[in-house]
């Protein structure tokens, strides 16, 4: 089973599924976490495909770039076709197996951390020896037991605090990691944003991939990458062109990309922003037409309506 995980995955580190509840009740008292869905499984292990840093040059005033970890094919359907791939050739060898990756009950970045694939650091994310933090995590739950217990990487980031004084959103902090305040959580929630957050958004439409930049483990990573997650012409996006499109639209456009699940409210909602720090006044007619239309949507009205009062100002 191990030689078959190590075919389809740039690393793979294995944990006992009773380590796993056991820490995570000993560290996360408060949680309760319901632990059902690991019945029947031994062991967990911790999967990871890489991709390359290298992103597009931004095309200037009237674009929005997308995180790097949104380019190419929605990381959601990559693992899930290995999945499938994977559980039928483990069923022959004997196992039985269960696959997740992002959108389940399983904490992967601690998942990783204490089955030895890497360290957290002070950006919050899973700090891998080889990948840096560009990788993608999955889980997959074995019901056999599995090699034999990983060393944690103590390495941490020391005394470097290049991406907590980066950040544009100030949501890090040798203490921990304030979701709320960061540009990565605020492009993706459906909740109305003031005009002080929504003047930080000057070029991602996306996510927010400072942290990652200026972090020196990022420095001369080493592949392999994998494919689907390569640049491509949806990498940055015509804010105009999104505000044009219905959100059906949107979704069938779109479809194939990890930033198409919040729908496209949310990127017209970004869209905006970014015209209005980009100062497109030519772009308010449209803007105003946008938010005529959802009117009745209270975190989009709340977020795009001081902006419109703002930019009819300018002319």
């Amino acid at each position: 089973m191990d030689v078959l995980l190590r075919a389809y995955f740039d690393d793979v580190k294995f944990v006992k599924t009773h380590d796993y509840i056991t820490l995570r009740r000993k560290l996360f008292e408060e949680t309760q976490e319901d632990f059902s869905f690991l019945e029947g499984y031994d062991t967990m292990a911790i999967v990871a495909l890489a991709y390359d840093k290298t992103q597009v040059k931004f095309a200037g005033k009237g674009h929005g770039m997308v995180a790097r970890y949104a380019y190419g094919e929605d990381y959601h359907k990559t693992f899930y076709r290995l999945f499938d791939t994977l559980e039928a050739q483990a069923q022959s060898l004997g196992y039985h197996i269960k696959g997740y990756a992002d959108v389940s009950p399983v904490d992967e970045r601690f998942l990783g951390y204490i089955g030895g694939l890497g360290f957290i650091g002070h950006n919050d994310l899973l700090i891998h020896p080889k990948f840096g933090t560009y990788m993608m995590l999955g889980t997959i739950l074995i019901d056999q037991a599995m090699g034999e217990d990983q060393p944690l990487i103590e390495q941490g980031c020391g005394s470097c605090t290049k991406c907590i004084d980066a950040c544009p959103g100030g949501a890090l902090s040798k203490e921990g990691f304030v979701k709320q305040h960061c540009l990565s959580y605020q492009s993706q929630m459906k909740e109305p944003l003031t005009l002080t957050q929504v003047k930080k958004f000057k070029t991602f439409l996306w996510g927010c991939d400072v942290c990652q930049r200026v972090c020196p483990k990022n420095a001369g990573l080493q592949g392999p990458f994998h494919p689907s997650f390569h640049p491509d012409e949806q990498s940055q996006l015509n804010l105009e062109a999104l505000l044009t499109l219905s959100n059906k639209a949107f979704s069938k456009q779109y479809k194939d990309y990890a930033y198409a699940f919040r729908g496209g409210l949310v990127m017209k909602r970004n869209a905006i922003m970014l015209m209005y720090n980009q100062r497109l006044s030519q772009h308010l007619p449209l803007i105003k037409e946008t938010l005529k239309t959802y009117w009745h949507v209270d975190w989009f009205k709340e977020t795009v309506a001081p902006m419109v009062e703002e930019m009819e100002q300018w002319q």
